[in-house]
């Protein structure tokens, strides 16, 4: 939940291109949003919309081909001082989609989880004090301290995702950047993680990034967010007015794609397909509009005349 208005991320119309010349991809084009510090930011939208991307970018794992990524008041994007780049290291954690593959196989989870540590603080870190921090960590997400001796492939995958929140948990990190954490999980164990991670939250005041393509789960889990298309953002709302107000229709698209519970609903109810082609972009260039206030908007003057995303 979010704890105040203070801004703790700043992206700034970031552009994210992959290759050069006629094989260049630009995977994200011209993001913009903040998020605050203590609150649940969601980015949704479909597979091959960015999201990831702009995730690792802000991990610096990508580099932005045009724009930045303000953190604390300090761009973190492009090329920064050792110092900054330890303190973005320690303070920014990412939990990956698929828990088995972002674990080491050949390692046990008393490395795995302290890895990231034993990297940042050199010999500075004891053997003991190690060990107590690891055992601190797996307790924090639910798991036996006795569990540091065993490999990854001896746990399920909901206790293999948890080893991975305790790995970005003992960096004591402000942010985590949580890159779809349970879409890899039975249906069963989703509930768990989300409910671990918002404990987590309320304890020691993490502030969120959360990836994902199932808007039911952004509106458990997030205070806002931003709906992603082909690289770009259409629409950004507070959660609860996005759900109950969607005005782009690749939102109404999404929202419609949510699964029913009961199978006669399920059968009678209308899916909405999003046509971007229909909507004379390259003669009336889309722009960035505030239609409530916090409920932002990609649409342009026709579309807006026209009431496209009225209430």
């Amino acid at each position: 939940m979010n704890t105040g208005n203070e801004v703790l991320f700043e992206v700034n119309d970031l552009h994210v291109t992959f290759g050069k010349g006629k094989k260049a991809f630009e995977a994200v084009r011209g993001v913009t949003f903040q998020v605050h510090r203590g609150e649940t930011f969601g980015i949704v939208g479909e597979s091959g919309s960015g999201k990831t991307t702009i995730g690792r970018t802000i991990m610096r794992i990508y580099t932005p081909s045009q724009g930045n990524v303000i953190y604390k008041g300090e761009q973190i994007s492009g090329k920064i001082s050792k110092a900054l780049d330890k303190k973005v290291i320690q303070e920014i954690q990412m939990i990956f989609q698929d828990p088995m593959a972002s674990l080491n196989e050949r390692a046990k989870v008393d490395y795995i989880v302290s890895e990231g540590l034993i990297n940042l603080r050199g010999r500075s870190l004891k053997e003991k004090e190690r060990q107590e921090l690891v055992a601190k960590a797996l307790e924090d997400v639910g798991l036996l301290p006795e569990f540091a001796s065993r490999f990854p492939h001896e746990f399920s995958g909901g206790q293999r995702q948890r080893i991975g929140i305790a790995r970005a948990l003992i960096m004591e990190p402000e942010c985590i950047i949580a890159d779809e954490p349970i879409s890899a999980l039975d249906v069963s164990i989703r509930a768990q993680v989300l409910n671990l991670l918002a404990d987590l939250q309320k304890e020691k005041g993490i502030t969120y990034i959360f990836i994902a393509h199932d808007l039911s789960v952004m509106r458990y889990f997030t205070d806002r967010i931003a709906v992603l298309h082909k690289g770009k953002m259409v629409e950004l709302a507070e959660t609860e007015e996005l759900i109950s107000h969607p005005a782009h229709p690749y939102t109404k698209a999404l929202l419609s794609a949510i699964p029913m519970p009961d199978p006669i609903r399920e059968r009678k109810k209308k899916l909405f397909v999003y046509d971007p082609t229909i909507h004379d972009y390259d003669q009336n260039p889309p722009k960035w509009t505030e239609i409530a206030p916090g409920h932002f908007l990609l649409a342009n003057e026709r579309e807006l005349t026209d009431g496209f995303g009225q209430k």
